[in-house]
């Protein structure tokens, strides 16, 4: 297999077609006509790359972009050839490139099969290991002390984030921001509070006393494995 491509457009016909076109190239394909469910399947499945209709209804293209982006999957762009505005946007939001409709199949399988290729030998590190904790980044999958852990997906982008930035305090304005997408929110501290929650109930053998996911008061929460740190832990 040469890969995974979500395909996103509200037209039914173009998803069929693309998704023959990409299948018969060798790539793995799912489509959906909504952007809230790309944003779904992505956090399920993890595709390699997402071709994305920018004139989605509902959620629009230029508004999930970006929050694929941040997910770190790739965006190729559709647009209409007389949409040039909204390619410029598209790729501002951090997409790789784009294909106008209409479009040529050989055009198009090339720059899927550049992007792919230039992301996957970009990638960053896919698997951490935080004490007995190992997280894999690409298949969403958690291990705690060799055993399957279940997390939900905000949980797990949660865990991911402060496995990336290990041992270093993330603010929960940053938390909101990544994981939720919000600048604002009259609860989001509180949310923040109940996923920190969960996640050591299902993470640490005494969750009252955490060993690996630490709160820095003022600063914001750590994932850590250096025993130094839990001395400093606000719980």
């Amino acid at each position: 297999m040469m890969g995974r491509v979500l395909v996103v457009d509200d037209e039914v016909d173009i998803q069929d077609v693309l998704c023959f076109v990409l299948d018969n190239a060798g790539y793995e394909t799912r489509s959906t006509g909504r952007g809230d469910l790309a944003l779904e399947l992505c956090a399920q499945w993890n595709p390699d790359l997402v071709v994305l209709d920018i004139g989605l209804p509902g959620l629009s293209g230029l508004e999930v972009c970006p929050r694929l982006v941040d997910m770190g999957i790739p965006v190729l762009v559709l647009s209409s050839h007389d949409k040039d505005d909204q390619v410029v946007a598209g790729l501002e939001l951090g997409a790789e490139d784009y294909v106008s409709k209409p479009f040529n199949y050989k055009e198009l399988l090339l720059r899927v099969e550049k992007i792919i290729r230039r992301t996957r030998n970009s990638e960053p590190q896919k698997t951490l290991r935080i004490g007995e904790i190992f997280i894999d980044l690409r298949r969403s999958v958690v291990e705690v002390r060799g055993q399957l852990v279940n997390l939900t997906p905000t949980e797990f982008k949660i865990l991911a984030l402060l496995a990336t930035h290990r041992g270093s305090p993330i603010s929960v304005e940053t938390l909101l921001h990544e994981v939720w997408h919000v600048s604002e929110w009259t609860n989001g501290a509180e949310m923040v509070k109940v996923n920190i929650s969960r996640l050591r109930k299902k993470i640490e053998v005494d969750p009252g006393k955490p060993r690996y996911l630490l709160n820095r008061w003022g600063y914001g929460y750590l994932l850590t494995d250096d025993p130094a740190d839990i001395d400093q832990d606000g719980v």
